[in-house]
């Protein structure tokens, strides 16, 4: 952010990107400068113009990532938007009127190449002729702290689409408020619904203290027999090879350890995989909420991990989809037994979310559409009181 209190900047590159870029720039240097000495499969010098042009590519590469900058610059006293790119200064860039900016955004976005995925989030703001882009990073409370700033800077509403869901969008002046503070300047009352029929969430109010315990999903015993085949049998097999490789031969000791080391890497994954859905399976939520504060853990036989949210820094505590009653939540309830406690052994069915600006919680990944609803209002209740 610039010092100016009326323009906001950003600049990205260099620093790691500098240091991923030199390998390139030397190795190609090193083909243009030396490439007469190579010689072809043939035996015959290879050509110094295929050497140079070779070289070049890889220095040009480098040289890039050592020198190329980008950046977005914000400036209230001209009306611009300007978002630019070059090597180490400016050399092309795209302006825009600033008043043409409509809201700022926050996605989620999976970009996969052959060998890999991950998941980035975008902060672009919004114009009449497209999206002006801010910055992207694999860290979600990086690209929430950049948009609030740029949303308060422009006077503008932040659109959060983060959850791949209906985007959420919050005003400029209810960015740094928490839920209590905007509970109270709606006039907002928190109806909870009745306890819902056959509800699995345990419930102790005591000492000024709200206590909700949610059960572990379990494991399938389809499913646990599925994980018991996919473990056994490459053991097994393992097992067959190993056997048959060494019986009646005279095997160096280092030949063994060396092999035994190799097999128990290969074993890890095998091992690991299963055991971490078992452990998940096994694996309840607590959550306890007080008007000062939302605390929750993972209770694991290993132990329990905790996160704990003043309620002050509470800015949003919402349902995400399978949580809503909408088509989302509606299919995943009718979702075959077997996939719908996978999903939740994975975790990957979580129905609540709250969000700080240093933190972001899911929980509830074993609740129904029914419970979700239940105890949402419930927490909200307790944590604007």
């Amino acid at each position: 952010m610039s010092p100016h209190p009326d323009r906001y900047e950003r600049k990205s590159g260099g620093c790691f990107l500098m240091l991923f870029g030199l390998p390139f720039l030397i190795a190609g240097l090193a083909v243009m400068i030396f490439g007469r000495e190579m010689k072809s499969e043939s035996g015959k010098p290879v050509s110094p113009v295929v050497s140079i042009l070779f070289g070049a590519v890889f220095a040009a590469a480098g040289t890039g990532l050592i020198l190329g900058r980008k950046g977005v610059t914000l400036d209230k006293r001209t009306n611009r938007a300007v978002s630019w790119w070059g090597l180490m200064v400016p050399m092309k860039s795209t302006v825009i009127p600033l008043d043409s900016l409509t809201q700022v955004e926050i996605t989620r976005e999976i970009r996969r190449s052959d060998k890999s995925s991950q998941t980035v989030y975008p902060v672009r703001a919004e114009h009449t002729g497209g999206a002006l882009s801010i910055m992207e990073t694999q860290d979600y409370q990086a690209a929430r702290k950049e948009a609030e700033e740029v949303a308060k800077f422009l006077g503008l509403q932040l659109s959060d689409a983060s959850d791949g869901g209906e985007a959420k969008v919050r005003q400029a002046d209810d960015l740094d408020k928490s839920i209590r503070e905007q509970a109270r300047d709606a006039g907002e009352t928190i109806d909870v619904p009745s306890l819902p029929v056959g509800c699995r969430v345990r419930h102790e109010l005591a000492g000024g203290r709200l206590t909700l315990e949610i059960p572990a999903p379990g494991v399938p015993k389809v499913l646990l027999i599925g994980m018991g085949i996919a473990t056994i049998m490459p053991l097994g097999f393992i097992a067959f090879f190993i056997t048959n490789f060494f019986e009646g031969k005279d095997v160096p000791t280092f030949f063994i350890i060396g092999a035994g080391v190799f097999g128990l890497l290969f074993l890890l994954p095998i091992i690991f995989g299963p055991g971490r859905l078992l452990l998940m399976g096994k694996s309840g939520e607590r959550v306890i909420v007080t008007p000062e504060s939302l605390e929750w853990s993972l209770v694991s036989p290993m132990g329990a991990k905790t996160i704990r949210l003043p309620a002050a820094e509470i800015e949003e505590l919402e349902l995400t989809g399978r949580g809503r009653a909408d088509e989302e939540g509606r299919l995943h309830d009718e979702a075959h037994p077997i996939a719908r406690g996978l999903l939740m052994m994975t975790g990957a069915t979580s129905t609540l979310v709250a969000r700080s600006d240093r933190e972001t919680l899911h929980f509830g990944r074993c609740l129904n559409r029914e419970e979700a609803q239940w105890m949402h209002a419930l927490l909200k209740r307790v944590l604007t009181s």
